[in-house]
């Protein structure tokens, strides 16, 4: 079985325009996401995953800097982006990353992965019942069940990826892992100007390699710098 991390980005993000390349540390907002995700075990490939608009010629030209794979597509339609994506790259099944979490842990890829590969799901999540932190978020799809159900999706499950199979959980085998606390009303996502100062002062005060941090770790350091932000918005 062939898996690959397909990382979502695009340049016209709403609340914080161009914040995937936005440099973080030293390095894009980007670079840390692919970092992490070139170091998940039981993964085969990661890409980047964006559209074909030319506002995002410069996420293209940074996949193709950094050597990872590149597929673009629809714009609003990102579900068949991805469906294209998984096509193209010929995985069975993706892994779904956004663009905007610097700070995903690789171990929680893993662990998805690994319960993917298990067997008997259509969906592996750790958001089906949100107990993680927005940024933390993993979901391991399995690509001919996602083709399906492609068709049944409405415009804006279409945009927002895997939306439809929480709307409809009687109609997919979903598998899910959960925190042992209660986190699912902070973010360690970037959305706003105010998420990437949080954000910054957490990474530079992670010892260096940062990607070497857990989750737990960095939110026990998000903690003790009080950045760990509560969510208004608590949907998958």
């Amino acid at each position: 079985m062939r898996i690959g991390i397909l990382i979502q980005a695009r340049m016209s993000s709403r609340r914080l325009p161009g914040k995937v390349l936005k440099p973080l540390a030293g390095k894009p907002v980007l670079g840390h996401v692919v970092d992490r995700c070139k170091r998940v075990e039981g993964a085969d490939l990661v890409a980047v995953v964006t559209s074909v608009e030319p506002s995002d010629d410069p996420v293209a030209a940074f996949a193709e800097d950094a050597g990872v794979a590149l597929f673009r597509g629809s714009l609003d339609d990102v579900a068949a982006r991805f469906i294209g994506a998984a096509a193209a790259l010929e995985t069975d099944a993706f892994v779904r990353v956004n663009a905007d979490s610097p700070l995903l842990d690789p171990a929680l890829l893993a662990r998805g992965i690994a319960m993917f590969r298990g067997g008997g799901a259509d969906l592996v999540s750790n958001v089906a019942r949100r107990t993680f932190p927005t940024g933390l978020s993993v979901e391991v799809v399995d690509r001919a069940r996602y083709q399906t159900a492609y068709g049944g999706m409405d415009a804006e499950e279409r945009e927002h990826v895997t939306l439809h199979y929480y709307r409809n959980p009687e109609q997919f085998r979903i598998a899910s892992f959960e925190s042992e606390r209660e986190l699912g009303d902070r973010t360690l996502s970037v959305d706003t100007p105010e998420d990437f100062e949080r954000i910054e002062r957490i990474v530079c005060a992670l010892e260096r390699p940062d990607q070497d941090h857990d989750w737990e770790g960095t939110i026990a350091l998000a903690e003790r710098l009080d950045a760990l932000r509560h969510r208004s918005d608590l949907a998958p």
